[in-house]
Parts: structure tokens; sequence; C-alpha cells
């Protein structure tokens, strides 16, 4: 097999270098509108088969769910962070009065909820539980909530923690994560997997 050597590819007519080789592999190319986006850090959490519960209350305040949480120092302040999480449980109440959101914490400086804007008595959200079975008994019957590619402007160097966060909107009850509400050894009782993960994206 040949391998060519190169530091650069040009057209015989461009007055100018259209394909540039770096040494570590990557290539710039010189017409391409708006540059290309690539991935410089992927961070995950760590523990994603805890389980547990946390207490949720009708005042609109968001709550963190233990270990759904991971840290990314971007390179420049100029990257995007691109947000995922999966996160798995049962509600003590209906799933349409429960939602989740992502909580943004820039070491020495400010702390801010990525959501949907409130208006009046409407709550603002970033997902919620996808619906599906719903025993009567909220007792056996998990759902997953999703956010897939969310993509933020931080505009910081300093590490950033993301935290995933989940409140009731109506009344008082509990968030049961990675896991039913009854704890029976039953096959109709299921454990399961919740996660985060952030990716840094450069110019």
């Amino acid at each position: 097999m040949a391998t060519l050597n190169a530091t650069n590819l040009k057209h015989a007519s461009s007055s100018s270098n259209n394909i540039v080789l770096a040494a570590d592999g990557s290539t710039t190319i010189s017409n391409l509108s708006g540059g290309v986006g690539k991935i410089k850090q992927v961070k995950t959490n760590t523990t994603r088969n805890s389980t547990g519960s946390v207490h949720c209350n009708p005042t609109k305040t968001y709550v963190d769910i233990p270990d759904q949480n991971v840290t990314i120092t971007p390179t420049a302040a100029t990257s995007k962070i691109k947000i995922s999480f999966q996160q798995f449980g049962e509600t003590s109440n209906s799933e349409h009065i429960f939602s989740f959101r992502i909580k943004r914490a820039i070491s020495g400086g400010a702390t801010t909820e990525i959501t949907a804007a409130s208006s009046g008595n409407k709550s603002g959200v970033l997902t919620m539980p996808l619906l599906g079975y719903e025993g009567s008994d909220h007792n056996s019957t998990p759902a997953i909530a999703h956010l897939a590619n969310y993509i933020d402007s931080p505009n910081t160097t300093s590490p950033i923690t993301y935290t995933v966060t989940v409140g009731n909107h109506e009344m008082t009850g509990y968030y049961y994560y990675n896991r039913t509400i009854t704890t029976n050894d039953a096959t109709s009782t299921e454990l399961g997997l919740s996660w985060i993960t952030v990716e840094e994206v450069t110019a």
C-alpha cells in the first residue's frame, strides 16, 4: 500500500492551498463556509446505576438527582457544549406533573437553569417522562426521560458542572431514580441506568 506524503493539496489553477494537512492529522479546507466543527472532548458521569429517591414539592424548585452530573472544562470560550441525557425512574404521582431541567454551574461564576421560560402559571421545562403504560398503583411502572444534542454556549474556559434536576408542578411527591417504587423481587420490578454526557464542539 502506497503512502502520499504532503503538507497541502491544491488545484493547479488555484492561487492558494485548498487542503492543508497538519502534523496531528487534522485538515483545514479553505472553501468550507463557516469552518468545520469537531469534537474536542467527551465527558460522562461514572456512576449510572445508583438507586434512591428525591423529594419534590410544587413550588417549582427543582432538585438535583444524585450522580446525574458531569464536569467539563472547555478549551476555548467560543466552544459549544453538546448535552445529552437519559433518566430512568418512577414517579409517586402521575408522570405528566414531573419534569426535568439541566443546572449549569460555572466554577467561580453563575449557576443557571437550562429550560424553557415559565410564563404566568405555566411551567417552563426542558423535557418530561415519556408516557407509556402507567399502573394505577404508581408502584411498578417506570418511565424514561430523554434529551439529545442540546447545544449550550457557556462562553467560558472555567470548569462547568451540568446536573440533571427534577421537579413536580402540582403536588408533593417523590422521584425514584433507576428503580421502581416497589422493591419486590419480581420480573416486573425493573432496575435501570441513567447518564448524562457532554461534548465540547470547537470550530
